[in-house]
């Protein structure tokens, strides 16, 4: 874990045991009123073995929302970077769907290859986009035309 969360985690656990004696609770009270162990809620007020759903309960025993055991924001900077595939992926995922919604692109029936023509993208990257577009045609913002082994994709009547 890294030390960033373990400050976080015993800060959390360190709200909830100031809660717990404003109340004059015990940890066995706390325990009895969430089924767990007085172990469990010792760990959780050290910021130790914590998981959302202990969190809930406690909080529920001590009469607390959980908004208010986060007095300060958190720094919610992720630890590491999406990797450039995952990116890439988003970025293409954004354009496409401004394409098939906020365009008139698709008015008329567009093969694959006009797709990837018009959003700069790989060829190689057919099969991906052909996911993708049936996709659409699942969701109902697109529906497709045969023509031989070709599908031409076009706005759906529905969507119109």
């Amino acid at each position: 874990m890294s030390d960033i969360n373990k400050y976080i985690l015993s800060n959390i656990g360190n709200a909830l045991r100031r809660r717990r004696e404003e109340l004059s609770y015990s940890q066995r009270d706390v325990a009895n009123m969430t089924g767990l162990t007085i172990n469990s809620i010792s760990g959780i007020e050290r910021g130790k073995n914590s998981s959302l759903s202990n969190f809930l309960l406690i909080c529920r025993a001590l009469h607390i929302q959980p908004r208010h055991i986060f007095e300060k924001d958190i720094d919610l900077t992720p630890l590491y970077n999406l990797p450039p595939e995952s990116k890439k992926r988003i970025d293409t995922t954004k354009k496409l769907d401004e394409l098939v919604n906020d365009t008139d692109f698709f008015q008329i029936p567009k093969r694959v290859s006009e797709v990837l023509e018009k959003l700069d993208s790989d060829k190689r990257d057919s099969n991906k986009f052909s996911v993708y577009l049936t996709g659409y045609c699942k969701e109902g913002a697109l529906e497709y035309i045969k023509e031989g082994n070709i599908k031409k994709y076009k706005k759906s009547k529905k969507s119109t």
